[in-house]
C-alpha cells in the first residue's frame, strides 16, 4: 500500500509541474500563433503584407485664393446716393454697383451741350462770310471748315463736353468683369473720397489653392502634379487641381509654398480652408 501511495503522489506532482510551465497556457499558445502568422504573411490590419499594400496617404492643409479679383473704387469725392449690391451677389460685366451725387456733373454736360449749339451757329456765320452755303457742308473746302471751327469755338466746346461726360461717368461705379460681390463697404449717405473702396469683385472662374509642404516632400509635387482639394466646410466635395507654381524659397520652418489651379471651382470661396492630397495611381 505504501508503494502504491508513493507512486501516485509522484505522478500527481509531475503533472502539476508540466501544467505550470510558462508559455504553455492556451492564451500564450494562441498569442504565439497569431504573432507568427502576422510576421509571416499579413499586416496588423489583416491585409497581405506584400507590394499590393498602399502607402499611407499624404495630406496637408491649404487655402483657396482668388486668381482674379478687383477692388472697385470711387473715382471722385461726392456723396453716395445708392449702393445696388450686397455681399454674395453675382454680377455681370458693366453692371451698376453704386452711384454718387451727379447733379453738378449733369449740369456741366447740359451747359457744354448748349455751348456747342451756339458754336455751330457761329461756325455757320463764318462759312457764309467765306461765300459758302452751310447747308451744303460737303462742298465747303476742308481749310475753310477748319477755320470756321476754330473761330466759332466749336472744337473747344466739344472737348469740354467730352470731359464733362467723362466726369459724369465716374459717378457711376460698374463691375469690371463677371463675378461675385464681396467686402461691400460703401453705403448710401456717406461722403465717399476718391479711392474709397465700394466692394471687391471676385471671378469664380479662376480659383487657386496655396499650400505648404516640407522640403523633404517637395518631390511629391512637381509642376503639373494632379491633386485633390477637399473643403473643410464640405468633406464630400472633391475638386481637381494641378500644381502651377513652386515658390523657390524655404521658410524658417523648412516649408515651401506651392500654388495649384482648381479646374472647376464653382462653389469655392476666397479664403476657404481645404485639405490637399496628391493623386496616386491605383493598382
Amino acid at each position: 500500500m505504501n508503494k502504491i501511495w508513493i507512486l501516485s503522489t509522484v505522478l500527481l506532482l509531475t503533472a502539476c509541474q508540466q501544467q505550470g510551465k510558462p508559455g504553455d497556457s492556451p492564451e500564450a499558445r494562441d498569442t504565439t500563433v497569431i504573432a507568427a502568422s502576422q510576421d509571416s504573411d499579413t499586416t496588423a490590419t489583416g491585409r497581405p503584407a506584400d507590394s499590393t499594400v498602399q502607402p499611407s496617404t499624404f495630406q496637408t492643409m491649404g487655402k483657396v485664393v482668388a486668381a482674379r479679383y478687383a477692388d472697385v473704387k470711387f473715382e471722385t469725392t461726392l456723396p453716395v446716393v445708392r449702393v445696388m449690391v450686397r455681399n454674395g451677389d453675382r454680377v455681370r460685366r458693366g453692371q451698376l454697383l453704386a452711384e454718387q451725387e451727379a447733379y453738378k456733373h449733369a449740369n456741366a454736360v447740359e451747359q457744354h451741350q448748349r455751348e456747342i449749339e451756339q458754336a455751330r451757329l457761329q461756325m455757320q456765320e463764318v462759312i457764309i462770310s467765306q461765300g459758302y452755303d452751310p447747308e451744303q457742308m460737303d462742298r465747303v473746302p476742308q481749310r475753310v471748315r477748319h477755320i470756321a471751327e476754330v473761330k466759332s469755338g466749336l472744337l473747344i466746346a466739344q472737348n469740354k463736353l467730352a470731359a464733362a461726360r467723362n466726369e459724369l461717368k465716374t459717378t457711376r461705379v460698374t463691375a469690371p468683369f463677371d463675378g461675385i460681390v464681396a467686402n461691400v463697404t460703401a453705403h448710401a449717405g456717406q461722403l465717399a473720397q476718391t479711392g474709397d473702396v465700394v466692394c471687391r469683385i471676385i471671378s469664380q472662374q479662376q480659383m487657386d489653392v496655396e499650400f505648404r509642404v516640407m522640403e523633404s516632400d517637395l518631390g511629391r509635387f512637381p509642376i503639373g502634379t494632379a491633386i485633390s482639394v477637399v473643403p473643410v466646410a464640405d468633406e464630400h466635395a472633391v475638386y481637381d487641381a494641378k500644381v502651377t507654381e513652386v515658390n523657390p524659397v524655404v521658410d524658417e520652418q523648412g516649408t515651401i509654398m506651392l500654388r495649384a489651379r482648381v479646374a472647376a471651382p464653382s462653389s469655392l470661396f476666397d479664403g476657404m480652408h481645404v485639405s490637399v492630397n496628391p493623386k496616386t495611381s491605383q493598382p
